[in-house]
C-alpha cells in the first residue's frame, strides 16, 4: 500500500474519485503540492454526478483522461451503484490510456484515521454493519445490529454523514455523524498508506462470494423412459 505523498512523488498528476456517498467528489493533485489543484463535488445520483465532477476537475487544469498519469477510486464500503460506476469508469479510461496507473482505497479506514477514538460504522444492509474498530483501523469487519450495542459501550460510534442508511438501530445505540470528504481526509493523512494498486477495479466485498456449480440433468418420473 502507498500513501498520497508517495503517489505524488511517482506521478505528475493524480485524480481521485469518490462515489461512495450521496456526495460525489473528484479531487485532482499535481506533483509538487499536497494541496489539491481542484476539488469538485456534487450531491445527487452517481450516474449523473460522477461524469460531471470528473469533467470539471480535469477541465479546470486543461487535462484529459489521455494525459492523466494515475487515478484512484474509493472501492467502498458505501453506495454499491456509485462505486461500481467508478470502477467501470476506470476500466474504460484504461482502454483509452493503457499506461494509466490505477489505485483503490477504502472509505471507513480513511475516516477512522481522522477519528482514532471512534469505531466507524456504515450500514451494510440486511441488518448488518461494516465496522472499523479503533484498535484495528485498517481492517473492516461485519457485525449484526445486535452487536452494535456492546461495541457502543467500548467506543463512541461514528458514521459518515453522507452515507445512506437503511437498518434500524437499537434504542441504546447512537451514531455520531462525521464529515466525509476524500480531499480533506487524504490531505490530513498524506503519509498514511491507503492506496492499493488495482489492475481490475472492483467494488469492495465484505465476504468472498461462493458459488454452487450447476450440473444440467434431465429429470423424469421414476420408471418412465425418454421417447427415442
Amino acid at each position: 500500500m502507498q500513501s498520497l505523498r508517495q503517489l505524488l512523488e511517482q506521478h505528475p498528476s493524480l485524480l481521485v474519485i469518490d462515489s461512495s456517498s450521496t456526495r460525489v467528489e473528484a479531487v485532482l493533485w499535481q506533483r509538487g503540492s499536497l494541496t489539491p489543484a481542484q476539488v469538485v463535488h456534487c450531491d445527487g445520483e452517481a450516474s449523473a454526478a460522477l461524469p460531471e465532477v470528473t469533467a470539471q476537475a480535469l477541465a479546470a487544469v486543461a487535462l484529459t483522461v489521455r494525459a492523466l498519469d494515475a487515478v484512484a477510486f474509493c472501492a467502498g464500503p458505501g453506495s454499491v451503484l456509485g462505486i461500481r460506476l467508478a470502477a467501470a469508469s476506470l476500466r474504460a479510461w484504461r482502454a483509452i490510456n493503457p499506461s494509466l496507473a490505477l489505485f483503490s482505497y477504502q472509505s471507513l479506514p480513511l475516516l477512522a484515521a481522522a477519528h482514532p477514538a471512534h469505531a466507524i460504522v456504515a450500514d451494510a444492509r440486511r441488518d448488518s454493519w461494516h465496522v472499523v474498530r479503533p484498535e484495528s483501523p485498517d481492517q473492516i469487519q461485519r457485525l449484526t445490529t445486535a452487536q452494535l450495542g456492546p461495541l457502543a459501550c467500548i467506543s463512541p460510534l461514528g458514521t459518515p454523514a453522507t452515507f445512506r442508511r437503511w437498518s434500524s438501530l437499537p434504542s441504546e445505540v447512537t451514531l455520531h455523524p462525521l464529515t466525509y470528504s476524500a480531499a480533506a481526509l487524504l490531505c490530513a493523512a498524506s503519509d498514511t498508506p491507503f492506496f492499493t494498486p488495482s489492475s481490475e477495479p472492483e467494488a469492495f466485498l465484505a465476504d468472498t462470494p461462493s458459488y454452487v456449480t450447476w450440473t444440467p440433468q434431465i429429470h423424469q418420473a421414476p420408471g418412465s423412459r425418454l421417447a427415442s
